[in-house]
C-alpha cells in the first residue's frame, strides 16, 4: 500500500495542473520522487499558484 501512495498523482482542482510524484515540481524546487504529501504546506500549484489545500487525488 505504501508504494501505491508514493506514486498517487493529484490535480489542481483550479487549473487541472497535474501534480506527478515520479517528476516532482522542479519550479517549486521538489525532487522527483517526493510523494505530494511531503510537499510543504506552502506548496503552490506552478500554473496558478493555487494553494496545496486546493488539489485532489487523481482517480
Amino acid at each position: 500500500m505504501e508504494s501505491k501512495k508514493k506514486n498517487e498523482k493529484y490535480k489542481c482542482i483550479h487549473c487541472g495542473y497535474i501534480y506527478d510524484p515520479e517528476k516532482g515540481c522542479p519550479k517549486n524546487q521538489i525532487k522527483p520522487g517526493t510523494p505530494f504529501e511531503s510537499t510543504p504546506e506552502t506548496y503552490l500549484c506552478p500554473q496558478c499558484k493555487s494553494k496545496k489545500a486546493g488539489f485532489e487525488l487523481l482517480r
